[in-house]
């Protein structure tokens, strides 16, 4: 069993593992950046370090609910990135049997490790190492 994060993206529920989401930030402060990768919305200070900010939307194909939202903080090595969620929602227990493969043509980029299901329905778990690092050689830069 693993803790997830659990997150709203337009409609859509998406499970991050918990160890790696450095912090969840409400209605972040994402500063615009010229010539910026199509899915970056800009860039956030956080903590000392100053990390790209992408799309939720753009990264999983769903259009997000709304322009603010919750900015989940990852790091990879001495890189940061943030994806930008409608909402973080609550922190789920995930058991590694009860996932099912995500339905076939829906995860070209491989960043599903599966659907997994809770009371409220269906939840697409995420590889996190996938994702950061997709995003990462994407655009995100060195953390300052």
């Amino acid at each position: 069993m693993s803790a997830h994060l659990l997150a709203r993206v337009g409609n859509e529920r998406f499970a991050f593992a918990l160890g790696r989401v450095l912090e969840a930030v409400d209605d972040p402060a994402v500063h615009d950046t010229p010539q910026r990768p199509a899915g970056m919305l800009g860039m956030l200070r956080h903590r000392g370090l100053t990390v790209p900010v992408w799309d939720a939307g753009s990264a999983f194909g769903v259009q997000r609910a709304h322009a603010a939202g919750t900015a989940l903080v990852f790091r990879d090595g001495d890189r940061g990135v943030a994806l930008l969620v409608d909402d973080a929602m609550d922190i789920v227990q995930i058991l590694g049997d009860e996932l099912r493969a995500a339905p076939a043509g829906s995860d070209g980029e491989g960043l599903l490790a599966g659907v997994g299901r809770d009371a409220d329905g269906l939840m697409s778990v995420v590889r996190v190492d996938v994702l950061v690092s997709r995003l990462v050689s994407q655009g995100a830069r060195r953390v300052e």
